[in-house]
């Protein structure tokens, strides 16, 4: 079993056992909720992209994946909101997601693997800035959050490497280098993060599919109009 493997232990709990971004400033005197940076990237073009299509938050746990799916659509002006599914409970692995927003959105998307290195992460990462792109990412939620007690707590550090997550990159603060979040669920919202930090929660590797989880950038076909 993947769980079992040192790899995947290491990759989860390295970054997990780091304090919680709620608990430290994320660059120098920055809070993770800094509103007038979060102000600054709703007012870029594909932040006002997606609050015209309505952000939402996942109903209940388990819904992250459909939910993020569902904002990236809507954000995209040419796809009609009856072609757009109801969130349906059910884990989505990256390769899953990407082939459904292709499907319904008409997208073309690419997956750029944690494991890939930081470098290719943080080009994929600058792409949401670009209206004719969006990133979503599948990531381990405690990598940011922390864990919820010492990790020799076995349920503790078993929640910590099953964790995984989706959620919206709405847009990169590149002076700052921080990447801001728009998290489906509905207790973080959106929040600020540096790259690095984002970059080892998404370079934990999945335990369903034995590797690093990933960013699904997609490239629109069909043009947004211009905001």
């Amino acid at each position: 079993l993947h769980l079992f493997k040192r790899d995947v232990v290491t990759t989860a709990l390295t970054p997990a056992s780091l304090p919680s971004i709620q608990q430290q400033q994320t660059q120098g005197h920055v809070h993770f909720k800094d509103p007038v940076l979060l102000q600054r990237a709703w007012a870029l073009p594909t932040g006002q992209l997606y609050l015209q299509g309505q952000l939402e938050f996942q109903r209940r746990e388990g819904y992250c994946a459909p939910t993020t799916l569902r904002n990236v659509l809507k954000s995209i002006p040419s796809v009609p909101l009856e072609l757009i599914p109801e969130a349906k409970a059910g884990p989505l692995t990256a390769q899953q997601f990407k082939t459904k927003l292709d499907a319904i959105g008409h997208t073309t998307s690419t997956l750029v693997y944690g494991g890939a290195g930081y470098d290719l992460f943080l080009s994929a990462i600058k792409r949401s800035n670009d209206p004719h792109y969006r990133v979503a990412m599948n990531f381990l939620h405690p990598a940011l959050f922390g864990m919820d007690g010492p990790s020799f707590l076995p349920h503790v550090m078993l929640l910590a490497i099953l964790g995984g997550h989706f959620s919206n990159i709405i847009a990169y603060l590149e002076t700052e280098d921080l990447v801001v979040v728009f998290d489906v669920n509905q207790d973080f919202g959106p929040y600020l993060v540096p790259s690095k930090r984002v970059y080892d929660a998404v370079r934990a590797i999945d335990v369903q599919s034995g590797v690093a989880r990933a960013l699904v950038v997609s490239e629109l076909v069909h043009k947004p109009r211009q905001v």
